[in-house]
């Protein structure tokens, strides 16, 4: 069976799919019989079987416990929509004054154009006609007004034409009259628009994501979120459980945006298993005046033949100078009866450093023992080292220290 869906609203989007079905696996509990058989172009030969059950042969009954099988897988995603919206300011008052400047400017540069244009115009209309009239005036024979033809007849037919009179049009410029309107064109008004002064973002709302595989062999399950509060925080965290427990296991992480007094990051991871187990933790955080960050790794191993012990530690910050420390330590114990071999230990590393624009300073120093069994001899060593480094403009000075001893019974 499938089912798919999804839903988009004011509030939430969401999407939904699930999966389930069954599975028969009677047919591996049928007794099998193969007969011998010659494996072509060669003398060899394989072996007979003879009622020999899939099911039970190869440990599938160990395994699955049933032949009657099923499943269900579901996954789901939803985004919760945050009704909050963030502000980002635009400046646009300084750009609706620049364009009103320009805007003044052309506009009283057109108006000067459209004055000159009609002055222009009317002066040059106003020469020409004056020279007309001085020309009609200067005339000593008057233009006739009209044009007479004769009638006559069309040669070859009793049709006449009979006579016309035409007159002529009167060769005088009229007086150029320009409206009152044609003074006021101007440019449109600009007109400034109301202010959007800033820009509004929804702001990030809740992302969620689960998913589920259970079948009767396993059962697998993960959740995951980002989540938009007075801090932003994402987690996760994922579980199985299984008929082997080695395969069982829990991850969980969180990390964790702080935004007051500044800018704080803080992540958190943890793993357990049968065999395995481990946390880191870690903080960074920033201030107008410090830097400081911490971080924290711890690791656990138990087998049948090692157990071991692992911590790790780094430090820094910038409050009164630069700084950084870090440790190691770690811890084992091996034994393994097969090999007649054991070996018990420790290590312990340690690691500083300082330094400002007048100097710089570095330390160290390493810690280690070991104790156990080879072939029934036993054996021992241990080693110690330190070191340091100190340097400014004047001074130089560095020392190393180095100290080792082993012992192994019956050879020295």
């Amino acid at each position: 069976n499938q089912n798919f869906s999804a839903t988009n609203n004011d509030n939430s989007i969401e999407a939904h799919a699930s999966i389930n079905g069954d599975a028969n696996l009677d047919f591996l509990n049928i007794p099998l019989t193969i007969p011998e058989m010659n494996l072509p172009y060669t003398t060899l030969t394989t072996l007979s079987l003879k009622d020999f059950s899939i099911w039970e042969k190869t440990g599938l009954k160990e395994f699955l416990k049933t032949t009657k099988q099923s499943f269900d897988l579901n996954v789901k995603i939803q985004y919760k929509k945050n009704k909050d919206k963030h502000s980002i300011a635009v400046p646009l008052g300084m750009f609706y004054k620049f364009i009103s400047q320009n805007v003044d400017s052309l506009d009283s540069y057109f108006e000067n154009v459209r004055d000159n244009a009609l002055d222009f115009l009317t002066m040059s209309y106003n020469e020409v006609k004056n020279k007309l009239d001085k020309y009609k005036a200067g005339q000593s024979r008057v233009i006739p007004g009209t044009v007479s033809t004769t009638s006559f007849n069309i040669l070859g037919s009793e049709f006449s034409v009979p006579s016309h009179a035409l007159g002529l049009p009167s060769l005088e410029l009229p007086h150029l009259h320009i409206p009152r309107n044609l003074l006021k064109l101007s440019l449109p008004d600009f007109k400034e628009l109301s202010a959007v002064n800033s820009i509004f973002i929804p702001a990030m709302g809740n992302i969620t994501y689960d998913f589920s595989f259970k079948s009767s062999v396993i059962t697998l399950n993960t959740n995951a979120g980002l989540y938009n509060q007075s801090d932003i925080v994402a987690h996760f965290l994922s579980s199985s459980s299984f008929v082997i427990d080695a395969l069982q296991y829990k991850l969980e992480g969180t990390s964790r945006v702080t935004r007051k007094r500044g800018l704080k990051l803080a992540t958190a991871l943890s793993l357990s298993n049968k065999f395995v187990e481990g946390s880191h933790d870690s903080t960074i955080s920033f201030t107008k005046k410090n830097m400081e960050a911490s971080a924290t790794t711890t690791a656990k191993v138990h087998i049948p033949v090692l157990r071991m012990n692992f911590k790790q530690e780094l430090n820094g910050n910038t409050k009164s100078k630069p700084t950084i420390s870090s440790s190691v330590e770690l811890k084992y114990d091996f034994n393994s009866p097969k090999l007649f071999s054991t070996a018990k230990g420790a290590m312990d590393h340690k690691l500083s450093l300082e330094s400002l624009t007048s100097y710089f300073s570095i330390e160290s120093s390493t810690k280690g023992d070991i104790k156990g069994v080879v072939l029934s001899r036993e054996y021992s060593g241990a080693i110690a080292s330190e070191a340091s480094t100190y340097l400014n403009s004047k001074v130089t000075r560095s020392s190393v220290k180095l100290q080792v001893s082993s012992k192994v019974d019956g050879i020295w």
